[in-house]
């Protein structure tokens, strides 16, 4: 699958498949209520029956599509990055060199961030919340990024690295410039830190000379 094909289905890859016979706009009516509620009241003070009530469900019903408030906060961070996956999408894309998307997918990525501030900071207390989170599959960005790196080391433009690898190790740069610029210091330097991973990037991935060309 290619990166833009990878990008357009993000949304379909990362819903979490639900009960038998579960209504998915219920489910995602008791996500979306979970990430208001995390992201406004924190983590530790929302409770299951506070999600339900904002949802308009019974209690009962958030446990038939979640075991707990973890599994909760998985299925809000999968949510999110589903989001993000398809800010990185604009057709223009497509257009330029490969060599020359870095940054406009870089841009994409901050900008969605730079709205969004609590949902970034909220991301980066899940390390400690989630106990069994290293047991998880592979969120469908590590796909994205993968298939992204893949269809660059085919068109030649990308050097011939391990791209699941390299795909664990983008995704942990980015990732973690996110939220030191969006939860440590609330974006004022967004502009440098895209600056900086593109260039870390390209240095990194592109082939000599191709990261020089315009």
């Amino acid at each position: 699958m290619s990166t833009n094909e990878t990008l357009r289905n993000a949304h379909k890859v990362a819903d979490h498949e639900a009960a038998p016979g579960a209504d998915a706009k219920k489910r995602q009516a008791i996500v979306k209520a979970a990430r208001v509620m995390f992201t406004m009241d924190g983590y530790e003070a929302t409770t299951m029956a506070k999600v339900a009530q904002r949802a308009g469900v019974a209690v009962g019903t958030v446990y038939l599509y979640f075991q707990n408030k973890n599994d909760l906060l998985s299925a809000v961070k999968s949510d999110w990055e589903a989001e993000v996956l398809r800010s990185l999408w604009r057709s223009e894309l497509a257009e330029l060199p490969f060599h020359l998307r870095v940054r406009p997918m870089m841009e994409g990525v901050f900008d969605i961030c730079a709205r969004h501030h609590n949902m970034v900071q909220l991301m980066g207390m899940q390390a400690e919340m989630i106990g069994k989170w290293s047991s998880a599959p592979p969120p469908p960005i590590y796909a994205a990024l993968k298939a992204f790196l893949d269809e660059g080391v085919a068109h030649g433009s990308l050097r011939p690295v391990d791209t699941t690898a390299a795909a664990v190790a983008l995704y942990a740069m980015v990732n973690g410039t996110l939220l030191h610029c969006f939860g440590a210091e609330q974006g004022k330097h967004k502009e440098l830190y895209i600056d900086t991973l593109v260039d870390a990037i390209n240095r990194w991935l592109v082939k000599p000379g191709l990261a020089d060309i315009g």
